[in-house]
């Protein structure tokens, strides 16, 4: 009888950890980076987002959202996007027949009245079924002034500090093409 306890014991523990294993592997899965997420103006001086990616296919949609962790500002003091925490923020569709790299339209992006010039945002493309995302560019509104037609900002990482990074549109493309 004692024998039996025990071998059912063994039984539920180990139908236990296997689900608890299972379960962990299942929701600890990361979308794989495919690509670098960008921003842009065309000639007449409109924000667009730009994506390269290596992917078979293109990112679905380009999530643009308050930034939540910031850089800190040119005065090197960082700086919370305290007057935008509840912005919902937005999704752009990315055309289905688009190829790497494409430029995005961002409609009603920078709303009026303009956040707070202090205001950071984080953008990046995914893929529906989170397969793949791209790597995200954070900015703040003064960053874009210096973008041309051809050049793209993109974020580097520089002693730990997200700052802006001034790229031609070639450089762009390879950038994408090499996350693979």
């Amino acid at each position: 009888m004692v024998a039996r306890t025990r071998a059912r014991t063994r039984r539920i523990v180990a139908t236990l950890a296997a689900t608890l294993l299972v379960l962990t592997a299942l929701t600890a899965c990361t979308p794989e980076i495919k690509g670098i997420t960008g921003l842009t103006v065309d000639a007449d001086g409109r924000l667009l987002a730009a994506l390269a990616w290596c992917a078979d296919k293109p990112p679905d949609v380009i999530v643009l959202t308050a930034a939540r962790a910031v850089s800190p500002t040119p005065s090197g003091v960082p700086v919370p996007s305290a007057n935008w925490p509840s912005w919902p923020g937005r999704d752009y569709d990315v055309p289905r027949d688009a190829t790497s790299p494409a430029t995005v339209q961002l409609p009603g992006f920078p709303s009026d009245p303009a956040p707070d010039r202090r205001a950071a945002f984080r953008m990046y493309g995914v893929a529906d079924n989170s397969s793949f995302t791209t790597h995200a560019v954070t900015f703040r509104l003064p960053e874009l002034a210096g973008l041309r037609p051809g050049s793209v900002m993109t974020t580097a990482i520089v002693s730990n500090d997200e700052v802006p990074r001034y790229v031609s549109l070639d450089e762009f493309a390879r950038l994408g093409r090499a996350e693979c």
